[in-house]
């Protein structure tokens, strides 16, 4: 080490050619054997993170424009190894840290490389000659190719960082200070129009939600017995393939099991493989104890080969089915050649339950271990509480001096878990060992493929597609065309939108199509009112907050038409309801943030709930709300809305809905035993008389302002 690099820690000597990329204070032991060496072409940035649900990021300096590879490389090596002074941070506030996660660092070295890219046809070839003039023009030039907000700062801030490392490097290049690290960053920047994240995703279509988590929920309760039976069973078989030696029970038993079926012109077991119709050896092996050798023989001798091609048949496992699609067992029997594929698609369906109902990220899901969902111990009491998910968050941790941490952190708060979660946990938990990554890549990649950690979400998204098509195959085959999942209208289902989704459902649908599969107002309880999942920066409750003010602002803005139009309205809350409806305008043009949501929902003058399922309107004030028994809440529970509450307001449009409901019940009134027939025809009675009140009470915008 240099005298310079010892009097002063922050500043690193230089590297030579077999210095390692990563240095072994930073390296993740999971990834230590990918690191490379200073000279690489490739250099993996993998042994920084030990994230399990990551892609494995590299930089790859073949991108490089040439004249810039070594003072970028040395750059790079100097972000990879180094930290920024603490003098230098404190001067920043919160907009820049020492150290940073591996995706950043893979962006921020291809943000310089684009700057050199820029800078080569200009006549700039070297770094010495980029000042803050250059940088400016550059960062001018970066806002005119119309880049979002968000995706500008960052680019901005890779410049910034790279002038800040140059000054820790051994050997600077001497690029300039950027204009906006000292003068600030707006002039750079295009106006704010969005909030971005994941408030921007569109949620999925309750069309196709509802039936996706049908299927995930029925794989995971109702046939994940009988496929993890025939997995073991397979794996018994393909064992005793493998290790079976030849012995003349074996050979007895070959001839037992196969003569039948040549002398009959049976089918054979068979397996369909890229494209070819093959005899089933390891399946034959297996049932019959008969060695590699000893089979060989036989195929050879009876001309099997061929006679599969011509006759082939299925490869039946002597496992009982006990699962039911419909009332009915859901297959005949399970074959050996099919059991990889259905584990495949058991932990998709794992991945959704616990992905959609617990509004986890995908990292987070993926970075599950066996045994962090335990059993609730009963109190003093005797009283069992929920269960809980302990996990790590890895987008978000950061140490005690605000640098990125790769080994991720423990969330302050838990994961509640309701029961489909707490299903699909133990059904994971029979794929691993305990301790281990529930959707590890070596318990759930079947074919063999090396890799570390867990699946990625890229693999993910493809196994959901995989998924879907399978559950509408079963569905065609079970006639249930109303459990098809049909494509979604704003393309594939991926794994990022589950979260959004989950908000969307619980604001707008609290006893809608997906509550076929789960009860939303309970959900909700879950979430949000017991604190569970819920932090101050980015909690699920976050995301409900804002999905629930968007809903609001849509009921509010068909409220004012209607009455605009001379729509009538009734109901206790009438009057306040116009009122409100007369300020709709408050929500236009309004971006809908985690702090507006905030604002708006704590003003109860402005917040007028829709709940089609009542057929009612909610001009929610908190202390009249009967749907709460527990103390009062910031929102309804819409799932129990309760007639004769003071929040209630019903429209002409609620009037037309209740008479046509009376007349679906008094339809299935007729086709029902007579007590049950007689619930119908009173409820429908009962509808009668909501829309009748509403007919001779109600007024109209005119009327109110007379």
């Amino acid at each position: 080490m240099t005298a310079t690099a010892e009097l002063d820690p922050y500043l690193l000597q230089m590297p030579s050619a077999n210095t390692p990329v990563v240095l072994s204070e930073f390296v993740v032991p999971d990834h230590a054997h990918l690191n490379a060496h200073y000279t690489a072409d490739i250099w993996p940035l993998a042994p920084l993170d030990a994230n399990p649900g990551k892609r494995k990021d590299q930089i790859h300096w073949q991108n490089c424009p040439a004249l810039f590879e070594s003072e970028l490389r040395l750059a790079a090596w100097t972000m990879i190894n180094g930290r920024l002074r603490p003098t230098f941070l404190r001067d920043r506030g919160t907009r820049i840290r020492s150290r940073i996660a591996t995706s950043t660092l893979k962006d921020t070295v291809t943000h310089w490389m684009a700057l050199a890219a820029w800078l080569e046809p200009r006549g700039i070839l070297t770094l010495a000659d980029c000042d803050a003039a250059v940088l400016h023009e550059y960062g001018l030039h970066l806002l005119a190719r119309g880049r979002s907000r968000t995706r500008q700062r960052q680019r901005l801030g890779s410049l910034t960082r790279l002038w800040a490392f140059d000054q820790l490097s051994a050997c600077p290049s001497g690029i300039g200070q950027p204009p906006w690290d000292g003068l600030g960053i707006d002039d750079y920047l295009p106006r704010a129009t969005s909030t971005g994240g994941e408030n921007d995703r569109e949620p999925l279509d309750e069309k196709t939600m509802g039936p996706l988590l049908v299927w995930a929920i029925r794989m995971v309760d109702d046939l994940a017995d009988d496929i993890l039976t025939a997995w073991g069973e397979t794996q018994r078989l393909l064992h005793g393939a493998r290790t079976n030696l030849p012995t003349t029970s074996g050979m007895a038993s070959l001839h037992a099991f196969l003569d039948p079926l040549i002398a009959s012109q049976a089918p054979l077991p068979t397996f369909f493989h890229r494209g070819r119709t093959s005899l089933a050896r390891s399946y034959i092996r297996g049932m019959t104890g008969a060695s590699r050798g000893q089979l060989a023989e036989f195929v050879t001798r009876n001309g099997l080969v061929s006679l599969a091609r011509q006759r082939p048949g299925p490869c039946p496992l002597d496992v009982p089915v006990k699962g039911l699609i419909g009332g009915a067992p859901w297959k005949e029997s399970l074959d050996f050649g099919e059991t990889a594929g259905l584990m495949r698609q058991l932990g998709t369906a794992c991945f959704i339950v616990i992905a959609y109902l617990t509004g986890m990220r995908p990292g987070e899901v993926l970075g599950l271990r066996s045994g962090c969902c335990p059993d609730p111990e009963p109190d003093a009491d005797g009283n069992v509480g929920r269960h809980l998910i302990r996990s790590h968050e890895y987008k978000t941790a950061t140490d005690e001096h605000g640098n990125y941490l790769s080994t991720g952190t423990e969330r302050d708060v838990p994961w509640v878990a309701i029961a489909p979660v707490v299903n699909a946990i133990r059904v994971l938990e029979r794929f691993v060992d305990a301790g281990q990554l529930l959707f590890s890549h070596e318990a759930h990649d079947l074919q063999g493929r090396k890799g570390t950690g867990a699946l990625k979400p890229s693999g993910l998204r493809e196994r959901i597609e995989d998924f879907i098509t399978w559950a509408n195959a079963e569905a065609a085959t079970h006639e249930l065309t109303g459990e098809v999942i049909p494509a979604d209208p704003h393309g594939k289902v991926g794994t990022a939108r589950f979260r959004r989704s989950l908000a969307w459902h619980i604001a707008r649908r609290p006893g809608g199509l997906v509550a076929l599969a789960i009860q939303y107002g309970h959900l909700r309880t879950a979430i949000t009112s017991e604190g569970y999942a819920s932090r101050s920066r980015d909690g699920i409750h976050e995301l409900i907050d804002v999905e629930t003010v968007r809903a609001v602002a849509d009921t509010v803005s068909e409220l004012h038409d209607d009455l605009e139009a001379g729509a009538g309205i009734s109901g206790p809350a009438a009057q306040r309801a116009i009122r409100a409806a007369a300020t709709a305008p408050r929500f236009e043009g309004t971006v809908i943030t985690p702090t507006t949501a905030r604002r708006l929902i704590a003003n109860e003058d402005a917040m007028i709930f829709d709940n089609p399922q009542a057929f009612v309107l909610c001009h929610y004030k908190r202390a009249q709300a009967l749907c709460h028994r527990d103390g009062v809440k910031d929102t309804p529970s819409l799932d129990h809305c309760v007639a004769g509450c003071g929040n209630i307001v019903r429209t002409d449009r609620h009037a037309v809905q209740l008479r046509d409901r009376a007349e679906i019940l008094d339809t299935r009134a007729a086709a029902v035993p007579q007590p049950l027939g007689d619930r119908f025809r009173a409820n429908a009675d009962k509808l009668r008389a909501f829309a009748d009140a509403h007919d001779r009470t109600k007024t109209t915008l005119l009327e109110a302002s007379a």
